[in-house]
């Protein structure tokens, strides 16, 4: 081996260990930023990947459900479709806004209250929509179902980009 090439591996094994550090040491600087004030009480950090885990983890699944148009092509058809991917990428996004938003005192705990609450409805609306794409064929009262919940669905999306009185 020679001279070159050994400083080139060690070069390679000290950049993958500066890499691993700072993914860590920003996790860490996360976490360890603890709790602060915004006028409505004490507020603790979160990170956007706790925040999905808990409030749409199952939204998650159906996000990947869509992306993966040929699994849902057969009980869906063009427009529930479209309606479905803009809603779950529009849910996304909202979801990193609200996190955002709460880090930074822009959204109110109260707030985040009720956006935590309609997320739990939209993981609901994404179980009950997953479990009837998840069927090899869908009855004509299962196919109306799968409409109204994928129009339940981008209702619920809408209305959460719509200020609350």
């Amino acid at each position: 081996m020679t001279k070159n090439t050994k400083i080139v591996i060690l070069a390679g094994i000290g950049l993958a260990v500066l890499v691993v550090v700072s993914i860590v040491g920003r996790d860490m600087a996360i976490r360890l930023r603890g709790t602060f004030d915004c006028g409505d009480g004490p507020r603790r950090t979160i990170d956007i990947r706790d925040f999905t885990t808990k409030y749409s983890a199952y939204s998650v699944e159906l996000e990947t459900s869509v992306a993966n148009k040929a699994k849902i092509a057969t009980r869906l058809n063009p427009v529930q479709q479209q309606q479905l991917s803009e809603a779950t990428n529009n849910s996304r996004e909202f979801r990193k806004y609200v996190v955002a938003g709460f880090n930074s005192c822009a959204v109110s705990k109260a707030q985040f209250a009720q956006f935590g609450a309609t997320f739990q409805a939209l993981d609901s609306l994404a179980r009950e929509i997953d479990n009837l794409t998840r069927k090899p064929s869908l009855s004509e009262e299962e196919t109306a179902q799968l409409a109204g919940l994928i129009s339940q669905y981008g209702g619920l999306v809408h209305r959460l980009g719509t200020p609350q009185s």
